[in-house]
């Protein structure tokens, strides 16, 4: 089974969930005000995992390589960091915590942005859905 049936399946368990899909993408939609996006691109044997609205993206070389990751983003221990100038994206830090502490995993920048714009940072987080998970 290729890692977007995988994926469709496993959202089953999980109603308050809400998802769409086209044939090459599933978008899990934020839970929440402070919860952040998950989009699964499946590009033939390899995926590429898209979280936010800030542009930060992850290539896997397999399905279930990609299908950890993501389920990783609802463990309670990773979170995205999105920092923007004015209505830009200027980069999204992916966040994993660690003995107490978080800690940049992963960084998406861009170079491109109007520097000289107000800088606001976000800082979003999905909630916990693994079985038996704790922080």
């Amino acid at each position: 089974m290729d890692a977007r049936a995988v994926l469709l399946l496993k959202l089953q368990a999980h109603p308050e969930l809400s998802f769409s899909e086209t044939p090459d993408v599933v978008r899990i939609e934020a839970p929440g005000p402070h919860g952040f996006a998950v989009e699964l691109h499946s590009l033939g044997a390899r995926s590429k995992v898209f979280l936010g609205n800030a542009g930060f993206h992850e290539s896997f070389g397999s399905g279930s390589e990609a299908l950890n990751f993501i389920a990783w983003c609802y463990s309670g221990t990773a979170r995205l960091r999105e920092i923007w100038r004015g209505g830009s994206a200027q980069a999204a830090v992916l966040e994993a915590l660690e003995a107490g502490e978080w800690r940049p995993v992963a960084e998406t920048r861009f170079f491109l942005v109007p520097f000289w714009r107000l800088r606001r940072e976000i800082i979003l987080e999905n909630p916990s859905l693994l079985q038996g998970a704790e922080r």
